[in-house]
This record gives C-alpha cells, sequence and structure tokens, in this order.
C-alpha cells in the first residue's frame, strides 16, 4: 500500500485528488493521511467526500474513512468501468475539484464516463468550470483526451447549486510538446453574473474594468440563473500553440470594475512570460504528462512560467505511483521516464 502524507508541501485537497485518480488507474491501494491538516477547516470537505465516494464506485473500490471531516482514508481500487453518475454535493462544493479526481479515471475506463454533478461553478480556492471549459479542455484534447462538457447551470457560494454534465471517452492519452506560444490571435472575455445583479448591472461593469487594462479583448456580458448572487469574469488568450486563462470572482464589498481589472492584470502577466500554458495549468497537467510519458514511452516537455507549490506537490504525489522523473530547467518542465 502507498502511504501518502497529507500535509506535504502545499497540504490541500490536490493531494488528495491525484493520490485517488492514480491509485484507481495503476490499481496500487493508497492510505492518505494527516488529510488537508493545515486548513482552517482540516480533513474531508463534501467535494473531497463526494469525489471519492465517485472514483470508488466508477472502480468498484473498498473505502475506509469516507466520512465528513476525516483524517485518514484508505482507498483499495478495483475494475474502471464507465456508466453515468450523479454526484451532488448539497452545498458550493466546487464541481471543477471533483473533475479532477473523475478525469484521468474516465480516461481509463471501459466505456465512456458520464457525470452529473452539482455545486459550486466559481467559487473561491478552485478552477471556474469556465476555465475547465476552454483552456483544461483545450490543452487535454491537444494530449488526445475527449470531454464534452455541458454548463447547464451556474453555482455560486453560499447555496451552490449549480450543475454541469460532462462526458469523458476512454482516450489514448499521448506525450506533449509545448514549447512556444506563437502569435496572439485575439482575446476572449465573459462576464457572468447571476439575475440578482443585473439592476446593477455587474457584468457591464466588470467588462469596464478589464477594458481598462487590455482595451482590444472581445468581450461578451452573460447573465444567468442561480440560487446565490455571485459573479466572475473569465479571460482566455488564443495563441498559435496554445490558450491562457485568467478569471476573478467578484464578492461582497469588491467593486465590480476591479474584478475585471484583476484578471486582466492576472491575464496580461500570463502573456508576458511567454508560456504556452498559464500557472494554474501547470500543477493539473503534471499527472497527464506522467501518465502520457508511461503509456507511450515519449517525454513530455512543456515551457511553464513558474513553479508553484502546488506543482511541486503534484509531482511529489505522482511519483509516488508513477515511475517517472520530473526535471525544471529555465522553466522548462520535463517528464520522462525513471531509469
Amino acid at each position: 500500500m502507498i502511504e501518502i502524507d497529507g500535509s506535504y508541501l502545499e497540504g490541500g485537497g490536490q493531494i488528495l485528488r491525484t493520490a485517488i485518480a492514480l491509485s484507481a488507474i495503476t490499481k496500487q491501494n493508497v492510505r492518505i493521511f494527516n488529510i488537508r491538516k493545515g486548513r482552517e477547516k482540516p480533513g474531508l470537505r463534501p467535494q473531497h467526500f463526494q469525489g471519492i465516494a465517485a472514483a470508488a464506485k466508477i472502480c468498484n473500490a473498498t473505502v475506509q474513512g469516507l466520512k465528513i471531516n476525516s483524517m485518514e482514508v484508505d482507498f483499495a481500487p478495483s475494475q474502471i468501468k464507465g456508466g453515468t453518475y450523479t454526484i451532488d454535493t448539497e452545498t458550493a462544493g466546487s464541481v471543477t475539484l471533483i473533475l479532477q479526481t473523475l478525469i484521468p479515471i474516465g480516461i481509463f475506463s471501459e466505456s465512456a464516463l458520464e457525470l452529473v454533478i452539482k455545486g459550486g461553478t466559481a467559487v473561491p480556492f478552485s478552477p471556474t468550470i469556465e476555465y475547465f471549459q476552454h483552456i483544461v479542455r483545450h490543452i487535454l484534447k491537444i494530449m488526445g483526451v475527449s470531454i464534452f462538457l455541458d454548463i447547464r447551470r451556474h453555482g455560486f457560494y453560499p447555496k451552490g447549486g449549480g450543475e454541469i454534465f460532462a462526458k469523458i471517452e476512454p482516450s489514448k492519452i499521448r506525450n506533449i510538446i509545448l514549447m512556444e506560444q506563437g502569435e496572439l490571435q485575439k482575446i476572449d472575455v465573459v462576464s457572468i453574473a447571476s439575475n440578482y445583479l443585473k439592476d446593477a448591472r455587474v457584468a457591464e461593469r466588470m467588462v469596464n474594468g478589464f477594458k481598462k487594462i487590455i482595451p482590444d479583448a472581445n468581450t461578451k456580458i452573460q447573465y444567468v440563473h442561480a440560487f446565490s448572487p455571485g459573479c466572475f469574469i473569465r479571460s482566455h488568450a488564443h495563441f498559435d500553440n496554445g490558450k491562457l486563462g485568467a478569471d476573478a470572482l467578484g464578492k461582497r464589498g469588491k467593486r465590480a470594475e476591479d474584478v475585471g481589472k484583476e484578471a486582466a492584470r492576472a491575464l496580461r502577466k500570463e502573456i508576458e512570460s511567454n508560456a504556452p500554458i498559464d500557472a494554474w495549468m501547470v500543477d493539473q497537467i503534471i499527472p497527464y504528462m506522467a501518465l502520457a510519458t508511461i503509456e507511450t514511452n515519449a517525454e513530455s516537455k512543456v515551457k511553464i512560467p513558474c513553479l508553484t507549490e502546488h506543482a511541486q506537490t503534484n509531482i511529489w504525489v505522482t511519483k509516488k505511483f508513477l515511475p517517472v522523473e520530473f526535471e525544471i530547467k529555465h522553466n522548462i518542465m520535463m517528464c520522462e521516464k525513471r531509469m
């Protein structure tokens, strides 16, 4: 059994998500302890609980310690199978964090994996579903992974109530070599707010803030039905060789114009890095690079803007399950088989 200390480095839920996914794929039993030990509310939160419970059903795993606030989980997987599963956090728990656990598993499923996930689609400390739709799916498509994603309803903190549908096809994952941005083609921005905020023109004001920093962006405004007031702005830059994304969330007391400016400044920083993936994609791509290296016996290599603590943590977890090495030199992250 592989032992994982959940308090290592970044010490968050990423350790849990990667460990469960790679356990299912490699059929290696895992024990994760000290789960989120340094967090304000340590242990399993609703989205972690639901992600593990769904993973267990998908790969017919035996699980011990699966309860809210649990600090230790044992996960013993069996055969991965497809099918349709409904997952409801009953909170604003992030749907994208659940996807982080289940998408890698779906790639290695016997048949298509269909997921209906209910929770938060744009909530703090997680990628928005729009980022997942336009950035994560794009990078994974380059690697041969086919994902269909439909955003049925947005969900904001505290009530959540968002709903998405995802279909992950069994895929032959391939290695990735992504070293240059290429030419900038365009910048797209979508400003999304719940109908509660329409009279205050929150979506329009977020766009106005964004365009004060990046005036030539293509912009779109969208008001949506949601159970709680909420808003966010999604931006991404299209290049010849990839896409970079940057989002910003609104919150009570924060001017809508400042939300837009925050996203624009973040996107501009990513563009100026000259890397073809953004800082938020770096840690997310690590397990896929490792899986591709094992499946194809070929190295993967990506230019990155920086190596975050999240990324260092994900490399550490990934190497517990797969015989790979990661090397980072001059902002080039390379993954190859361990000799």
